[in-house]
């Protein structure tokens, strides 16, 4: 959803089933800045960099129960490879200061995997608890302010230089080449995520979501999980209504940024689902809504004639 924002700079992969693990999903949230090329770019590249990196090959090719570990050096080394890409593509554009942050899941039968760089955010449900599966990277917590400073750089007004802020992304190569520092992890602004590993529960595991900043300026990961657990007791089992509903939600509680959310309904979740008539008939009771309001200011109007 573009929101108020002039321009729609989020992106996203939806990957139900990867073509060479038929049980194992990858899903990404990308959410743009200075453009939307660094975010489009990510979302056509870091799933088949991740594909590529040896050791998914090495998971690939063990025997169940795989170690998740392996997925988590893949996704590290894909972020980093998505952007040595992108900055050998970022070579030919005429905005340079193209960046985004990148939140990514992994979903095996046993695991799922969390890679983040930056502030978008994924949010789990089990149980009917929920708990984060990746925390924001901004400039002004202590560990991101010290790469900064090491890397030459300063924190001004909460933002990297006193612009950017995230305080680590994919692109924003004017963040990354002063010192000439070799190791992205140490650059200024990291393209290297923090991953999580969460152990599933198959009988109980219910809702995941990831979303980009203009979900989380406005809702809590647990508020995000509510809403979605709610949809489903109103009747609703579509995790893509449900994402656009939350959405509107957002923008009712004057979210000011693009909005992009995915919503992942495990098998308990189907536990949830209630009589009703989910998010079409909340659309319903809108647009009555709104139209009684319409006919009501007419009447008004006419009386005042």
């Amino acid at each position: 959803m573009q929101g108020w924002r002039t321009e729609m700079e989020d992106a996203h992969t939806i990957k139900p089933s990867i073509s060479v693990l038929p049980d194992h999903s990858f899903f990404a949230v990308f959410d743009g800045h200075g453009g939307d090329f660094s975010a489009h770019f990510a979302a056509q590249h870091l799933y088949h960099c991740f594909l590529r990196r040896f050791e998914f090959k090495i998971y690939i090719d063990s025997s169940p129960p795989r170690d998740p570990e392996q997925i988590a050096r893949a996704l590290e080394n894909a972020f980093l490879d998505v952007d040595e890409q992108l900055r050998n593509e970022n070579k030919k554009q005429t905005n340079k200061r193209s960046g985004c942050t990148a939140i990514v899941a992994v979903i095996s039968p046993t695991h799922i995997i969390v890679a983040n760089a930056g502030d978008s955010r994924g949010a789990f449900r089990c149980e009917g608890h929920t708990k984060g599966l990746s925390e924001d990277h901004k400039p002004y917590e202590v560990t991101e302010r010290e790469r900064i400073e090491k890397a030459g750089g300063c924190v001004s007004a909460k933002r990297v230089d006193g612009e950017l802020a995230v305080s680590r992304a994919l692109g924003d190569f004017q963040y990354k080449d002063a010192l000439k520092i070799s190791d992205p992890r140490n650059f200024k602004v990291s393209p290297f995520p923090d991953v999580l590993i969460q152990k599933r529960k198959h009988d109980k595991d219910e809702i995941m979501i990831l979303a980009c900043d203009g979900i989380w300026d406005v809702m809590t990961n647990q508020n995000a999980t509510t809403h979605i657990a709610k949809y489903a007791d109103e009747g609703e089992q579509n995790p893509r209504l449900m994402a656009e509903e939350l959405m509107c939600e957002c923008l009712e509680l004057k979210s000011r940024d693009n909005m992009s959310a995915i919503i992942v309904l495990f098998p308990a979740a189907m536990g949830l689902v209630g009589d009703g008539d989910g998010v079409m008939g909340r659309r319903q009771i809108r647009a009555e809504k709104a139209q009684a309001e319409s006919l009501r200011k007419d009447s008004e109007s006419k009386r005042d004639a």
